[in-house]
């Protein structure tokens, strides 16, 4: 993992060529947690605690990979680089699982922005998940709440 995180900060190749699916799944978590144009503390919290829990991370390898996306996000004209990785290298249970992360990262501060909503969207349509997946991913999260 370290040698994966060294490599991310290395000049050479291209954007894509750099990303892996643990940088762009957690590129599109910050992405909802920004689409209102604020990070609460909340979302912070739920992004670090879906990072290690969906990559089995230790805390600085959680929190290395998060400054790397933070950084890969703000340089980014659109997230259509981080979905394209996940979209290659998750199966369809993976893929759901992550929608549920990012239904997840919305609710977290107990408010559902529209931008955080219609980004989860764009996120489900471009990894090419059905609409009843989009649903049963978000039914999973408030059926929690």
């Amino acid at each position: 993992m370290i040698n994966r995180l060294k490599s991310l900060f290395s000049d050479q190749g291209s954007v894509a060529e750099e990303l892996n699916v643990e940088l762009a799944s957690t590129a599109l978590l910050l992405e909802v947690a920004r689409a209102d144009s604020q990070i609460s503390h909340e979302e912070k919290e739920a992004v670090w605690h879906l990072v290690k829990g969906l990559h089995q991370l230790s805390d600085r390898e959680a929190r290395d990979l998060i400054e790397e996306a933070l950084i890969q996000t703000e340089q980014a004209n659109s997230i259509h680089n981080f979905t394209n990785v996940v979209k290659k290298n998750l199966h369809l249970k993976q893929k759901i699982k992550l929608i549920e992360g990012l239904w997840r990262v919305a609710y977290e501060d107990n408010e559902l922005d529209p931008h955080e909503e219609a980004m989860i969207r764009k996120v489900s349509d471009l990894l090419y998940l059905r609409h009843s997946e989009f649903i049963q991913a978000k039914l999973a999260v408030t059926g929690e709440l």
